[in-house]
């Protein structure tokens, strides 16, 4: 997936992974959406890899996946657009 974004280097796409000591892994991405720029489609969710990558990601799994949104109330050096507020 890294490779991948850093070939197309989507606008907007913010990716990070955290692998707990559990071994569950923690998927964040963030997406800045202009009104008016594009088709709607996700700079991630429309890579080849991406794709690939959640094929048969069930079967992979060993908890239910949960999404939710979310907003930053801080950020302190982690994420290079992420500000407070």
């Amino acid at each position: 997936m890294f490779e991948a974004l850093d070939e197309t280097a989507p606008q907007g796409v913010r990716y990070l992974v955290f692998e707990l000591d559990d071994g569950e892994f923690i998927h964040i991405v963030g997406e800045r959406h202009v009104v008016g720029e594009g088709n709607g489609a996700s700079g991630l969710t429309g890579l080849a890899a991406f794709e690939a990558f959640t094929r048969n990601h069930a079967e992979r799994r060993s908890t239910p996946v949960q999404r939710s949104p979310a907003r930053i109330i801080g950020n302190y050096h982690v994420l290079e657009a992420g500000k407070a507020g």
